[in-house]
């Protein structure tokens, strides 16, 4: 199962206005990811094995290829044939996708994790009515602030009718 990275990073975004339904849609999100990126972890261990697999098939070739000339055979230069060859190239190909794009879904699981602390602390501050206009109080330093401008204020406009 693949999903489209790009759309499901929309999907971190909150609308604090419909809370309820990003509530719910939360649990499905985070399922959809782990099963993606179980997929994708399963492809990224196939991929290796693939590789390794290509490894040890290169090196019985080169070893075979090797012994047949004078030369003494090594394993460093075995080792240098093997990781030389296309064959290697594009399975290591393979396994490199198959490796960034289980690492980015599970960056997006934890992503999604997080979200699911950030929807729970929303949801708390909202039953604390944080945001309702009547809960936000002023402070003494604000109160004092606005006391301050206020007489200013007055003033100026005094000294300016005076005139």
């Amino acid at each position: 199962m693949t999903i489209n990275l790009t759309e499901f990073r929309q999907y971190l975004a909150i609308d604090k206005s419909v809370l309820d339904d990003e509530v719910v849609r939360q649990p499905t999100l985070f399922c959809t990811i782990s099963e993606a990126l179980t997929d994708a972890l399963a492809l990224r261990d196939g991929a290796k094995e693939a590789l390794a697999y290509v490894d040890a098939e290169m090196d019985s070739m080169w070893r075979k290829k090797l012994s047949r000339s004078d030369t003494k055979v090594t394993e460093k230069m075995v080792q240098n044939y093997v990781q030389c060859s296309h064959e290697h190239g594009k399975a290591f190909d393979v396994y490199l996708r198959a490796k960034t794009y289980a690492d980015k879904l599970l960056a997006l699981k934890e992503a999604f994790q997080q979200r699911s602390y950030m929807l729970r602390d929303l949801v708390s501050l909202y039953s604390a009515n944080y945001y309702e206009a009547s809960s936000i109080k002023p402070t003494k330093a604000t109160e004092a602030s606005h006391y301050n401008a206020n007489r200013v204020r007055m003033s100026n406009a005094r000294a300016a009718r005076d005139k």
